[in-house]
């Protein structure tokens, strides 16, 4: 090899090192956007979340208005896995409690006449929760201080459910107006909105 083509060799290798460290330089910057632009979608979609809750709580006059997400827990030995929902947003009323933190990890199969109701009716609405016949249910309504419950499921575009759109009368009971029809409308209405803001 003759230093001509040493020299070549060198540069060659100069050039590649220098493009290896821009496009690597390049890389990271483009990943932390993405990692920075994804932070910045998640929160602006779960303003729009609190936004739509904090509407349907006022428009409802509801004490406590909330999301639950239906997620895969562990799993049995048996292999099939646990299906179960928490709460992932939740807004109230001044002076009543937050329940976010501890309505987590809920399983499906122990709520079985709650979750079977909201999904063969489209809705779980009770004005005194005294009627409620799915005793473990009723029980964990009443240590949160519930009086009246008015939930509808979460759907995609499809008609999965993935989640369940609640509200909660602590300070008094839901009004025989708020179970019409009407209201029923609105509240899937609401449901579709804040679907397209999880998905």
């Amino acid at each position: 090899m003759n230093e001509s083509d040493t020299i070549i060799a060198a540069t060659i290798t100069a050039l590649a090192t220098i493009v290896s460290v821009f496009m690597g330089q390049y890389f990271m910057n483009r990943r932390k956007k993405i990692s920075k632009d994804c932070l910045v979608r998640e929160t602006a979609q779960n303003a729009n979340v609190y936004t739509a809750l904090d509407y349907i709580m006022g428009e409802m006059s509801a004490d406590r208005a909330y999301i639950m997400e239906f997620h895969n827990g562990d799993s049995y030995f048996s292999g099939r896995g646990q299906q179960k929902y928490s709460c992932t947003h939740e807004v109230v009323e001044e002076g009543v409690s937050s329940e976010c933190e501890l309505s987590q990890n809920h399983r499906v199969s122990n709520y079985h006449h709650y979750i079977s109701t909201l999904v063969d009716e489209q809705k779980f609405a009770y004005q005194n929760i005294e009627s409620i016949e799915d005793n473990a249910f009723h029980q964990m309504l009443k240590r949160k201080g519930v009086q009246s419950i008015y939930n509808v499921p979460i759907k995609t575009l499809n008609g999965k459910i993935i989640g369940i759109l609640g509200l909660d009368y602590v300070k008094g009971e839901i009004t025989d107006n708020s179970l019409s029809d009407e209201t029923f409308a609105f509240m899937k209405r609401q449901a579709r909105l804040i679907a397209g803001y999880l998905i």
